[in-house]
């Protein structure tokens, strides 16, 4: 096999990341940005368990429910990553679809 073949494209990940970003700023409305209102959206797709949410964006449970109450309101760098991270994915995922087609 030599160096041309099976290389994957340096930089796709990044072009494709870029694309998926371009997609869900055209065609959905825009993704809450507010960390309480992240999280009450990713909690109605967790159907409201604060745990499985909390696993999902690397946090304790407690911490999910002060954002949910409104106590904590500026989330540290890693927690605020990932709950755009998490709210884009899930944010009109059947508009996104539609568009698509």
């Amino acid at each position: 096999m030599s160096d041309h073949e099976q290389q994957p494209a340096p930089g796709r990940g990044k072009i494709l990341d870029a694309l998926a970003r371009a997609e869900r700023k055209v065609f959905t409305r825009p993704a809450p940005k507010s960390a309480k209102a992240q999280v009450k959206f990713l909690l109605t797709r967790a159907k409201g368990s604060t745990k499985a949410l909390a696993e999902r964006l690397g946090v304790s449970r407690r911490t999910v429910e002060r954002y949910r109450a409104g106590t904590l309101t500026t989330p540290q760098k890693r927690l605020q990553t990932a709950l755009v991270e998490e709210t884009e994915s899930e944010w009109q995922p059947q508009v996104r679809a539609q568009a698509r087609e």
